[in-house]
């Protein structure tokens, strides 16, 4: 098995990777800021270094005298124009190592700073500032600070020495800084593995506790079967994987009801079916053990006819319950129609039948359009008027009525039959529901069970409501509640 294809090791993968980048680009950073906040550090020091120089007033004197001597591994100079370019004056001034544009940046005011790499020692950093001084030059000079006498040009102590175009150098080493970049470097080529080490054991770990229940929910849920559903996972937390275990439970909790529907359908088309096939083989048998005359057999062939109606129409009405289960609201194929319109006309078609049994057949509609499968929405209109005159009592009446409230189309059908007792009326609608025997009048009015059942799917597809009122020995009303099609 690819060792990828565990959320464990994905998820610590990616959790790795982001660490490491993470730890890199704060480390990059560290040592960056570290480096500039030290090199500026350096720098204050010389420019300040500088400043104090020019404010000592034989600095210059003891310096050209080569009698200065600054403090251990300071460097203290200055650059001179002379006939061959600068020249340097001071000790341990490596005046070939600084680049002359930069002496003459700092020559035109532009005070600079610059790092020297030198062979077998430590960088040094120096401090280029044209020499002005801040305090009166020595004794026997003119101070250039002072107001210039009439008649005579100002003069100052650079001119007066030859310095005016000076460069004062102050250099300190950088092994300073470079020993505390060093430091830090080491430390993070070590910290950042270790620290990455740590992560990834500390990370299986907790994900391994996180994702515990998840290799409960897998073990709980291979022992459940479709022989037994019964089995439910433990819900032990709220939070995601607690309310997947839930989501999971209610799941196994349709299933195993649609499987408990499933089976108990199988064993009621299957009463159903037994009962027909059985009739229809013992005719068959007896016909078959003498000779009969022609009226028996025509009474026999008579009765298998009938049973074999009976059959195809159960079977007809199956599949019409399986292609409905198969079918949603999305996939059903609508188009707008008249409801009225189909009331009528199913009215007429099945007016003749309620003329058989002297039942008054009325229709009190109006043309109402709603958006639907006219097919499946007649074949609901044609089960329960035709279910209202089977159960009615000859001389009774059956009202079919079609009005509007507020958007929807509200259909009604209601009879004088001998009606529903209370206790049935919540399993009427059910597959192979049977109110009670005194609904069962013979073989005209004996169904399978399926036909309200089909009209509930029906209406469920269309996205409407079907309810029932009866009482017992005055009738029924079914009412079905569609939605009208918007203008």
């Amino acid at each position: 098995m690819n060792v990828f294809s565990s959320i464990r090791a994905r998820f610590t993968g990616w959790y790795l990777a982001v660490l490491t980048v993470l730890l890199i680009a704060m480390s990059i950073g560290t040592y960056v800021v570290l480096r500039n906040t030290l090199n500026a550090n350096l720098d204050t020091v010389l420019t300040r270094r500088a400043d104090e120089l020019l404010r000592q007033p034989d600095f210059v004197l003891q310096l050209l005298d080569d009698r200065f001597q600054p403090p251990l591994g300071e460097v203290i100079g200055l650059f001179v124009p002379s006939d061959e370019g600068w020249e340097a004056i001071g000790l341990r001034l490596p005046d070939e190592s600084i680049a002359e544009a930069t002496i003459e940046a700092a020559a035109m005011g532009t005070p600079s700073h610059v790092t020297i790499d030198a062979e077998d020692e430590p960088p040094v950093r120096y401090f280029l500032i044209r020499y002005l001084p801040h305090v009166a030059p020595p004794d026997g000079l003119p101070d250039p600070r002072l107001p210039t006498p009439p008649g005579q040009a100002k003069v100052s102590e650079p001119t007066v020495l030859g310095l005016d175009r000076a460069i004062l150098v102050v250099g300190r080493p950088a092994d300073v800084v470079i020993s505390a970049l060093s430091a830090l470097r080491n430390t993070l080529l070590l910290a950042v593995p270790l620290t990455l080490f740590l992560s990834a054991g500390g990370g299986l770990f907790l994900i391994r506790r996180a994702l515990r229940p998840v290799d409960t929910m897998i073990a709980t849920t291979r022992t459940i079967e479709e022989t037994d559903l019964s089995r439910r996972i433990s819900v032990q937390s709220h939070d995601e994987l607690g309310r997947l275990s839930q989501t999971l439970n209610s799941m196994l909790n349709r299933l195993e009801e649609a499987f408990a529907r499933q089976r108990q359908f199988t064993d009621d088309a299957s009463h159903e079916l037994r009962t027909p096939l059985s009739v229809i083989e013992a005719e068959a048998t007896l016909a078959l053990r003498r000779d009969r005359t022609a009226e028996e057999y025509r009474e026999t062939l008579a009765t298998i006819a009938e049973e074999s109606v009976s059959m195809h129409r159960l079977i007809n009405q199956l599949l019409t319950l399986a292609r409905s289960d198969a079918t949603d609201q999305e996939s059903l194929e609508t188009e707008d129609f008249d409801l009225g319109a189909i009331i009528i006309d199913v009215a007429a078609a099945l007016r003749p039948l309620a003329q058989e049994r002297s039942i008054a057949l009325s229709t009190e509609t109006s043309p109402l359009h709603v958006m639907g499968d006219p097919i499946r929405v007649r074949r609901l209109i044609v089960n329960l008027m035709d279910n209202a005159i089977r159960y009615t009592e000859p001389s009774g009446s059956v009202t079919a009525t079609l009005v509007k409230e507020g958007g929807l189309a509200v259909f009604r059908v209601k009879d004088t039959g001998i009606g529903i007792a209370p206790e049935h009326l919540d399993t009427v609608f059910e597959r192979f529901a049977r109110a009670d025997s005194s609904r069962h009048r013979g073989s005209e009015a004996n169904g399978s069970g399926l036909g309200l059942a089909i009209c509930r799917q029906i209406v469920q597809l269309h996205g409407g409501t079907i309810e029932v009122e009866s009482t017992p020995g005055q009738g029924s009303i079914f009412t079905v509640r569609l939605r009208l099609t918007a203008n």
